[in-house]
Order: structure tokens, then C-alpha cells, then sequence
């Protein structure tokens, strides 16, 4: 039976409530003058955006320029990859030879990213291969040996894995056995041996590390894809319009995968966004349409909360082929058909969500009010196992404590837990191990699997466990603020330069910005479920502003001046754009 949801829950309130008792902490870095006047100078930014980047430590010589303009050419060569030539070599022997090979992907977007970006770059040479994407239920993460031995009916002689492998010491062995080679690509890292591929391209291989930026199975993906092409004898213009045509992959899986948008990341975001935009590739323009950001700038933002959401869905849900055969269809009609079924998907997940949700808050509400555990450790039976992370996410960031959630079926309960700031999870796992079946991950989250039987006394050690590690944590809210302006600085010029930091993401955050005594207008109201809109007064000028999830600082802007916390956004509305205030945070205005 699916969880009931409570209607007497408030997850704004809980939220609201949690948050609201964690004592905050505003820091301002100090940025040199003399280094922030350079920056505006020679590199022509506004000087509020010259300090953010001062700030952030910058400076005018150096790889500034690149940062603010990154370029294609920026990129490193794929061969700086260890054993990307054997790779290449091995795959384009099979290439010539008309082998039959196979690509082996993972059923996340990153993974159908991949696929879909080596199918693509083989079918450019004139290969079709076999694929195979695992199923989440059916065949679990990575590879396993009932794929293989299939793979070895079919009559592959080659096994190319993208965005996994790395751990698949058995069944690259098994392969091996069965007279087929495996070249793996991955980004994740190692166990306790490497598999004996005839190539390993990985910018994590423990032995030799990858000296740029940490690539996401997509970059590693697209890296091998270059170096192919560049060596398969086809014309440098033919190769290099089909690798342009692949940024919007990259960027799907490189945002999706939450990897940090700096070095070649940054640069593969930035163009695959304007890939996107431009793109040719029915599925992308199919997806942008069910999501509604057909007619809407593409940000990371479009990628992160409406197309990967809904490639991810078929795989948390249903089958991930679902999303590649998205990604490969040339038949406009086709995509549009499979976009609407995703969508439909990801309204089935949301739905499976929040019941679960729900059903978590009516778990830990109830004998919790009070005295919030260290750790929570909910779980229920016939929950689904594609949606429990995404659960587990949700209570971590609602209450700030790591959380576990666990489906139960018959005698066995199976879930995932993520972390906060300074917990090891994974260690804390370890550390009650007695309890548990299997388990694995690392810091910030993990898998598991024990005996129904056992969750009872499994939720008292680990809190225990918990207790001892976060008793003396500090669990104070730290904000950082890039800079401190005036109000005259908020302009659209200054707005402007303010996009040549974009993309934002994970490793380049929005600047966070600060404005002191802030005064209300108008009266501050409440919309939506959560919300505080404002209209506000910095000096002799007016700003509209909105707070997400802020309506617990509505009485702090009705009774005195205040010092917030902003990001600077553009609000498009009937056709009409004007600057606004996002809320991050607000305190009593400081004297002075």
C-alpha cells in the first residue's frame, strides 16, 4: 500500500521551525582595493564585480581572463588522459575489423549522457552498437555478470563502459574470460583494485590522477569521443561540427552530476548551454517543451530542475532506455512523444515523493517534536527504492541532521542516506555495521541493506554512533557574502557584468551580496505557500524583492532597518524586465 499523507503536517513550518532555532553566521571577506580597481581596469567590469572577484581571490594577472571568458580552446588535450591511446587504439581496430561492440552506461542522466554522446560518435564512424544501460531494480549499479554473459551471446568482442566500470573488477574479468576486451571510461572512484582493462580513462585513477578539473562521466565520455575522431582519418571539419553538436550533452550530464563548474567543466557548461539553446537534437527541444523553458534563457537552473529531472525520472521509475532513446531519435515526432511520457514520469515520481515525504514527517514529528534526533532514520513498507534518496535529500536540508529512509519489502529494508557538513555517513555505517547486510558510498551519502528485524536497534546505535560525532559540531549557519554594495550599484550594467561569472553552479556559486539598513515601503506580505515578497528602500531608491521559504522574517521587516543578504536577478514578466532582490537572509541593521 502507498503511504498516506498527513493533511495536519506543514513542511514550511517544519522547515521553517528547523532552521529557524540554528544560529547563523555572516561573513564579508575583505578585498584588497588596490586588487579590485585592477580588475575593473583591465579587464572592463564593474567595479561592485570587480570585488566579488577580488573576494574570491582573483587577481588580474593569471587565469582571470579565461574564467571570464571561457573558451573552447581552453580545453586540454584528451590524450593527457592515461591510456586514452590504448583506448583509441583498441577501438578503432574494432572499428575496421566491423567488430560488434557494445557501450555498457548507467541509468542516471550523467550515464545516459554518455551513451547516448560514444553511441552517437560511433555511429559517425559507421558502427551501430549493441547498448546496455542497467536496470535500477533488475540488475543494480554498474555492471554485472548476467549482462555480460548476455553481452557475450550477442557476439561483442568489445565492451566499452561510460560512467561506471571503475569498481567492475569481476566482471571485466568474466568478460576477459568470455574473449571479450573492455575499455573503461568513469569518473568514480576506485575500489580496492583496478579491473584488468585493456584501458582505464578515468581523471580519478588513484595511481595517475587527472591534473585539471574533476570531469563528470560525460566529460570523460566526450574526452574519448575526441580523441577517436581525431585519430579515425575523418576530416578535422566533419569531426569537429559533430563534437559541437555533442556540448549539449556534455552539459546535461556535467550540471546534472553536480561536479564543479571550474576549468573544463566551466567551459563545457558554458558553450553546451548555447548548444542546448541552438540545438538541433529533437529530444532536447521535445523536453524544453513539456518543461516550458522552450521560450526561457537556458541556465544551469534549466538543466538541474527541468530537463534533468525528467531524464532521471525513467530510470528512478521505469527503464533509463527510455531517456536515450530521447536523446538518439532524429524523429521529431518520436521525442516529442517520449518527452510527454517522461514528464508524465516525473510527475509520477513527485507524486511518490512526496507521499513518502510526507509519511517520513509524520514519523518524525511525532515522537520528535521536542528533541529532534541526531540522526533520522525513517522507513516504511513499499516504499520506492528510486526515490528514496531523493527523500533522505530533502529531510538532511529540512532539519539540517543526516537522514536515512528505507523501502521495506517482506523482511528485508533497502535505502539511502545522505549527510550534513562534518558527518561522515559513510563511517557511521561502518561503525554499525553489526547491524546491517551490505553497505556503501562515502561522506556525504550512501546505500544500505539490513534485516527489518534489525531497524530498531540499527536507528539507536547509529544515533548513538551520531551523538558522540556531532554533540561538539559546530552547527552554526555560515553565509558568505561576496561583497558589500551601495544601492546605486544595482544597475543593469552592473547586472550585466555580473553574467560573465555565469555558469553558476556547484564550485562557482551566485554571488551573494549585501545591502545595509533596508527599510520597507510597503507592507511586507506572504504569497504562495512560503514566501515573503517586499518592496524595499535602500537609500533614495526602491527594489522589489522576494524571499523563497523566507516567511519566517516577515516581523523582522516590519519593525526596524535591516541588513540582507541579496542575489541579483533579472524578473521577466509579460514581456518587461527588471532587476530584483532575492533574498538570502536578513538581521536587525547594525549601527553605523
Amino acid at each position: 500500500m502507498p503511504p498516506v499523507p498527513s493533511p495536519m503536517i506543514s513542511r514550511s513550518d517544519l522547515t521553517t521551525s528547523a532552521r529557524a532555532r540554528r544560529p547563523r553566521s555572516w561573513t564579508l571577506p575583505k578585498a584588497n582595493p588596490a586588487i579590485s580597481q585592477e580588475i575593473a581596469e583591465r579587464h572592463q567590469v564593474h567595479p561592485a564585480v570587480a570585488r566579488i572577484l577580488a573576494a574570491r581571490g582573483w587577481s588580474a594577472e593569471g587565469a582571470l581572463g579565461d574564467y571570464l571568458s571561457p573558451l573552447l580552446r581552453q580545453l586540454q588535450s584528451p590524450f593527457e588522459l592515461t591510456h586514452m591511446e590504448l583506448a583509441v587504439a583498441r577501438a578503432l581496430r574494432a572499428v575496421k575489423a566491423g567488430e560488434k561492440i557494445c557501450i555498457y552506461g548507467d541509468y542516471d542522466v550523467d550515464g545516459v549522457s554518455s551513451t547516448a554522446l560514444v553511441v552517437g560518435a560511433l555511429r559517425f564512424l559507421g558502427v551501430d552498437p549493441m547498448v546496455v544501460i542497467p536496470h535500477r531494480f533488475n540488475d543494480g549499479y554498474g555492471m554485472n555478470n548476467a549482462r555480460v554473459e548476455e553481452i557475450a551471446r550477442a557476439g561483442c568482442t568489445l565492451i566499452i563502459t561510460v560512467d561506471t566500470g571503475v569498481t567492475a573488477v569481476e566482471q571485466v574479468r568474466l568478460a576477459t574470460e568470455r574473449g571479450i576486451d573492455v575499455i573503461v571510461t568513469d569518473h568514480h572512484l576506485a575500489g580496492e583494485g583496478l579491473p584488468d582493462a585493456v584501458a582505464l580513462v578515468n581523471p580519478n585513477r588513484p595511481d595517475v590522477a587527472y591534473p585539471h578539473a574533476p570531469l563528470c562521466g560525460v566529460g570523460v565520455a566526450f574526452k574519448f569521443a575526441h580523441a577517436l575522431l581525431k585519430e579515425s582519418g575523418r576530416s578535422d571539419a566533419d569531426c569537429k561540427a559533430f563534437l559541437m553538436e555533442q556540448l549539449d550533452l556534455v552539459a546535461l550530464g556535467t550540471v546534472a552530476d553536480v561536479v564543479p563548474l571550474t576549468g573544463e567543466n566551466r567551459v563545457f557548461v558554458r558553450h553546451g548551454i548555447e548548444a542546448i539553446t541552438r540545438s538541433r537534437r529533437p529530444g532536447i527541444r521535445a523536453l524544453l517543451q513539456v518543461a516550458g523553458f522552450a521560450d526561457r534563457p537556458i541556465t544551469p537552473h534549466t538543466i538541474g530542475f527541468g530537463l534533468g529531472p525528467r531524464l532521471n525520472a525513467a530510470g528512478r521509475t521505469n527503464d533509463a532506455t527510455l531517456a536515450l532513446r530521447l536523446l538518439l531519435t532524429n524523429d521529431p515526432r518520436e521525442a516529442e512523444l517520449i518527452a510527454r511520457q517522461l514528464d508524465e514520469l516525473n510527475r509520477e515520481r513527485q507524486e511518490i515523493e512526496r507521499s513518502i515525504l510526507e509519511s517520513s514527517l509524520e514519523e518524525v514529528v511525532g515522537p520528535h517534536a521536542d528533541a529532534m534526533p541526531h540522526l533520522l532514520v525513517v522507513g516504511g513498507q513499499g516504499w520506492h527504492l528510486g526515490v528514496v534518496g531523493i527523500v533522505a535529500s530533502r529531510l538532511t536540508e529540512m532539519f539540517e541532521v543526516p537522514a536515512i529512509v528505507l523501502g521495506i519489502e517482506e523482511n528485508l529494508a533497502k535505502g539511502s542516506a545522505r549527510s550534513v557538513r562534518g558527518f561522515d555517513i559513510h563511517g557511521a555505517l561502518v561503525a554499525c555495521s553489526s547491524h546491517l547486510v551490505t553497505w556503501g558510498g562515502h561522506a556525504g551519502a550512501a546505500g544500505l541493506k539490513l534485516h527489518a528485524s534489525e531497524l530498531h536497534p540499527f536507528r539507536l546505535a547509529i544515533n548513538e554512533h551520531a551523538q558522540s560525532v556531532l554533540a561538539d559540531l559546530d552547527r552554526t549557519i555560515r553565509l558568505t557574502i561576496d561583497a558589500e554594495v551601495q544601492p546605486s550599484d544595482i544597475t543593469w550594467a552592473f547586472y550585466r557584468d555580473l553574467q560573465r561569472l555565469q555558469p553558476f553552479g556547484e564550485g562557482n556559486p551566485q554571488p551573494q551580496l549585501m545591502l545595509r539598513h533596508v527599510r520597507t515601503s510597503a507592507p511586507p506580505r506572504i504569497v504562495g505557500k512560503n514566501h515573503l515578497k517586499l518592496r524595499l528602500r535602500a537609500g533614495q531608491q526602491d527594489f522589489d524583492a522576494i524571499g523563497f521559504g523566507k516567511a519566517h522574517l516577515k516581523e523582522l521587516f516590519e519593525s526596524a532597518d535591516v541588513d540582507i543578504i541579496f542575489r541579483a536577478v533579472e524578473n521577466n514578466f509579460q514581456g518587461m524586465s527588471r532587476l530584483e532582490l532575492e533574498l538570502v537572509d536578513g538581521r536587525p541593521a547594525e549601527a553605523g
